[in-house]
């Protein structure tokens, strides 16, 4: 019985490994770039909605003040 790895020409199991290992690098770079722009996204986003309760809470703040003085 003939043993199948005997039949694999090795140039070329070294090419098909070396081609799948950088598709898999790439594909994981290109996840990360979008990770790394979704989380700049959320988090500027996040800012953002921060300052704008903190502007609702002054002008409820300021509005309780005039409403307490009358």
């Amino acid at each position: 019985m003939n043993n199948q790895n005997n039949d694999v020409d090795v140039n070329t199991l070294i090419k098909l490994y070396n081609q799948k290992i950088a598709t898999l690098t790439n594909q994981n770079i290109l996840l990360e770039a979008k990770l790394t722009t979704v989380l700049t996204d959320f988090n500027d986003e996040k800012t953002k909605l921060a300052a704008e309760a903190l502007q609702w809470q002054e002008k409820y703040e300021n509005l309780a003040s005039e409403v307490d003085t009358d």
